[in-house]
């Protein structure tokens, strides 16, 4: 019997790449998606459901009816989230108050399962050398973004304890691929344009980043998996990089030059910070390294995809399936 998944956020990064495997994969499922815009993909596969903003409390019953598990990749991302004063209601409007909406709806509709795309920050910004990220490490939020996240992981607890619904969180780093966009898409054009530029030194931090098939089998793996109801996960590559590391697979998987000259990690750390690039400063000098122990003793889970073939996906050009 095919299970029967609803992908929310259709429309992001994470959402449509989503989409477009569990297509692929039509004899294990029945796929239906939500988006704010009819831009996704058409196909006579797939039922598309357009939606209001996430905050709204909306009529969610239509999409929602004969659905077994709900992949709930909608929120306000770090990258496309307002500054100043007014991000910290914003995010907790859209991401807590939005998700509590959509899993409490889910859960009287009756679906079984509540698949939660939360983000590593949850754990922290950084951690130190030697140390990794666990699954069920103390959350360490520090940002209205993740904060926000946090907030809507334990709302998730109370609906699961107050329906019985089961509920699976899935912490998630920098996704990189083809066509991804944000931190990683600048990093990709710096490499595609052989921009000179002075950070040979950036070799001492460590990095855990997720190509988005890994990502996308991590998240249908949790979804369809009895031993993942309850639990708590991190997701990512197999091996973390330092930031050189990552433009110098780059280069060698778009067969460009990389045109790096070393600077002074005091430099350039003084540089950054006069431009208030922090992103920026976080990917260079710190490091965030995720443990997946508990994917692969608990669900039998590893990266199908190595990173070096997660980094020659990222050249791909717009119309190759994310699915292979």
């Amino acid at each position: 019997m095919k299970t029967r998944i609803l992908v929310t956020g259709a429309n992001g990064y994470i959402g449509s790449a989503l989409v477009h495997t569990l297509i692929g994969r039509q004899k294990e499922f029945h796929v239906a998606a939500c988006a704010r815009r009819g831009s996704i993909l058409q196909s006579k596969l797939l039922k598309v459901f357009l939606v209001g903003n996430q905050e709204d409390n909306q009529d969610l019953s239509e999409p929602l009816r004969d659905v077994d598990v709900v992949i709930h990749c909608a929120a306000m991302s770090r990258n496309k989230g307002p500054t100043g004063w007014s991000s910290s209601s914003a995010y907790r409007r859209v991401n807590t108050v939005g998700t509590f909406h959509w899993a409490w709806e889910a859960a009287r509709a009756g679906v079984k399962r509540f698949v939660y795309v939360s983000t590593s920050a949850v754990n922290g910004e950084s951690t130190k050398k030697g140390e990794k990220f666990h699954a069920d490490s103390l959350p360490r939020p520090k940002t209205a973004f993740s904060i926000s996240m946090w907030e809507a992981e334990r709302e998730l607890k109370y609906i699961s304890r107050e329906t019985g619904m089961q509920i699976v969180v899935v912490r998630v780093p920098m996704v990189y691929g083809p066509g991804c966009g944000g931190l990683f898409g600048e990093v990709t054009n710096m490499i595609r344009f052989c921009l000179p530029l002075p950070l040979r030194s950036c070799k001492n931090n460590k990095l855990s980043l997720v190509g988005i098939d890994n990502l996308v089998d991590f998240l249908i793996c949790v979804a369809t998996h009895p031993a993942a109801a309850g639990h708590t996960f991190m997701v990512s590559d197999e091996k973390p990089l330092s930031a050189l590391e990552i433009f110098k697979k780059l280069s060698k998987s778009g067969n460009r030059p990389l045109l790096f000259w070393p600077m002074p990690v005091t430099i350039l750390k003084f540089l950054n910070d006069y431009l208030g690039r922090s992103a920026w400063g976080e990917f260079f000098f710190d490091s965030q390294v995720i443990d997946i122990s508990k994917n692969k003793r608990l669900l039998g889970w590893f990266p199908p995809n190595t990173v070096e073939q997660s980094f020659s996906r990222v050249w791909e050009r717009n119309g190759e399936s994310y699915s292979k």
